[in-house]
């Protein structure tokens, strides 16, 4: 399980393991990332898509 600041509140974290992502989708300067889960829940994310992936230990 790893944390994850939030885009709009980077003092609040979220807490996701690798098997509940379905999709990771970067932003268009990279610095961000919208991951979504698999229950369909989004959390915009700062990091990006390679950040996530290496942190979860996933293959992007």
């Amino acid at each position: 399980m790893s944390r994850f600041k939030l885009k709009d509140n980077p003092e609040e974290q979220v807490e996701i393991t690798s098997e509940q992502i379905e999709e990771i989708v970067p932003d268009a300067d990279f610095r961000f990332s919208l991951i979504i889960l698999k229950t369909e829940e989004k959390f915009f994310v700062v990091g990006s898509k390679s950040e996530i992936c290496g942190e979860l230990g996933i293959d992007e």
